[in-house]
């Protein structure tokens, strides 16, 4: 790629990617560019945030030829690179410079927030074809103005994505980033950390320099406070299956199961100090008669299930 400026190059990946031709060789080399350096990362995030803005803008500019594989050699004396015509970066350069250099700007007059209470769940459409369906106890902000974009603030959501790889769908959590080309994948975000889990396709964990891909039966736990990323294999069926009142675990510690149960029943649950570090593999099926679900659960999980005004807690 020629040389120039971090912003000039991402808005050069942006529309070499949207091209019909773009192969793998092509997405190995922006690869090789994106772990280059984490600040690439940033500048690209920044140009497929103001997508739908550019979009908008390109098509009164005219039409941008699709760009021949770049030469070996530099541009000729005086020439431009076809991606720094006058057209394009006057209009493209001062939208996403202003993202890159100015965060705050993405969260835009146009944010909503959305959020489904404890006991209740919503599924949410987007003008793609995508959908987003939010277990209870979770909020999450979406661009109206770009909505291959939403940030999970808490709780759990199952992202349903229609596939658009030149424009990649992002999710921003407080526990890192996920970029999204077209499958399915359910997000959680706790006071433990974050937990994403693949049925369908691929997502990209921390897009850049550490990018960490998940394909369909992976899942990936970060802790809250480390940056390690610990990925592990899931059953594909089970991701997302407490649409289904089902909730599938693996050496899940009892706080975990006590903080989705809460969620789903819309009642607080929580554990006894001493069963915190107790782990369950297993299935539990959500049953709306909670003192026939716990009289169940004080045989599964071998603990005794406590009612009081409070809600319920697992107890030796």
């Amino acid at each position: 790629m020629a040389s120039g400026s971090i912003v000039d190059e991402a808005i050069a990946w942006h529309v070499r990617l949207q091209s019909p031709a773009a192969d793998g060789t092509l997405w190995a080399e922006f690869t090789a560019w994106m772990e280059a350096d984490p600040a690439h990362a940033d500048a690209y995030d920044a140009v497929a945030f103001a997508d739908d803005r550019l979009s908008e803008e390109l098509a009164g500019a005219g039409t941008i030829a699709t760009p021949s594989p770049p030469a070996n050699n530099d541009n000729e004396p005086g020439a431009l690179p076809w991606y720094r015509g006058r057209a394009f970066l006057a209009i493209a350069a001062s939208l996403v410079l202003a993202l890159f250099l100015s965060p705050m700007l993405l969260k835009s007059p146009g944010m909503e927030s959305i959020a489904a209470q404890p006991g209740e769940t919503r599924e949410i459409a987007l003008a793609d074809g995508s959908k987003i369906a939010l277990n209870g106890g979770t909020t999450i902000a979406l661009d109206r103005k770009a909505e291959r974009f939403a940030r999970l603030e808490s709780g759990e959501a199952i992202f349903m994505i229609k596939h658009d790889s030149a424009r990649p769908f992002i999710v921003e959590t407080g526990d890192g980033t996920l970029r999204d080309v077209g499958t399915i994948f359910n997000v959680r975000q706790s006071a433990d950390g974050l937990e994403v889990a693949v049925s369908e396709g691929s997502v990209q964990y921390q897009p850049g320099s550490e990018a960490v891909t998940l394909t369909a039966g992976k899942q990936l736990r970060v802790k809250r406070g480390t940056s390690k990323a610990i990925v592990s294999a899931i059953d594909p069926a089970t991701v997302g299956g407490w649409q289904q009142g089902r909730l599938s675990y693996r050496d899940a510690p009892l706080t975990t199961i006590a903080m989705d149960l809460s969620r789903s029943l819309g009642t607080p649950v929580t554990v006894s100090p001493d069963l915190a570090s107790r782990r369950f593999s297993g299935v539990i099926r959500i049953d709306r008669d909670e003192a026939r679900l716990f009289r169940q659960l004080e045989s599964l999980l071998g603990v005794r299930a406590r009612h009081s005004a409070k809600g319920w807690q697992l107890t030796r």
